[in-house]
């Protein structure tokens, strides 16, 4: 860990780096990328991005953890932080997505977070569809792919039909099994 009184922001590239790697399954990479960001936190107090990276992180280390009362201590702590980073930067695309991405994977029935989800995958789709060249295509698509998946969780079946009509408008082939598969299986 750095220690210079700017080198947090050297860390907290390293951190996003591990963190990458800890959404693609490497358990190592999530802890170091929480224990990392935790430090980085006590260093800058209330920025945006770290605190969303710091709730993205927790949520890693829920879904990894084999303790049920650990899983959801770190879920609400990443819940707590993601929520903090929207109130400090709510117009922060990268800080929706991963806010979004967090809701829509923790479980509803315990969390009741898919209202979250869908109210983020709503803000990056204007996004997108008004320019904003930090949302890639294909992000897109998979927002909208997501987004009638957590419509469908919350049993509107309209938005859900709605959403992925204009998902499968986009031609793109990679995506017709997809929402067929999602609407066979109610979103899942």
């Amino acid at each position: 860990m750095a220690t210079g009184k700017n080198d947090w922001e050297k860390d907290f590239a390293k951190a996003i780096t591990l963190h990458k790697k800890g959404i693609n399954g490497d358990k190592q990479a999530a802890q170091k990328a929480y224990e990392s960001l935790k430090n980085i936190k006590l260093q800058v107090n209330n920025h945006p991005l770290v605190e969303a990276y710091f709730g993205s992180s927790s949520a890693l280390i829920a879904r990894d953890h084999a303790d049920i009362n650990e899983k959801s201590n770190y879920g609400k702590r990443g819940i707590k932080a993601l929520d903090q980073a929207v109130k400090l930067d709510g117009d922060n695309v990268e800080i929706r997505l991963l806010r979004g991405n967090v809701a829509y994977r923790l479980p509803e029935i315990y969390f009741k977070r898919t209202k979250t989800a869908i109210e983020d995958f709503n803000y990056l789709i204007r996004a997108f569809e008004n320019n904003n060249r930090d949302i890639t295509k294909d992000q897109y698509h998979e927002i909208l792919l997501k987004l009638g998946k957590a419509y469908q969780t919350v049993g509107d079946s309209k938005r859900a039909e709605e959403t992925w009509n204009k998902l499968l408008s986009l031609n793109n082939s990679k995506y017709k099994k997809l929402v067929a598969d999602a609407k066979k299986n109610g979103g899942e």
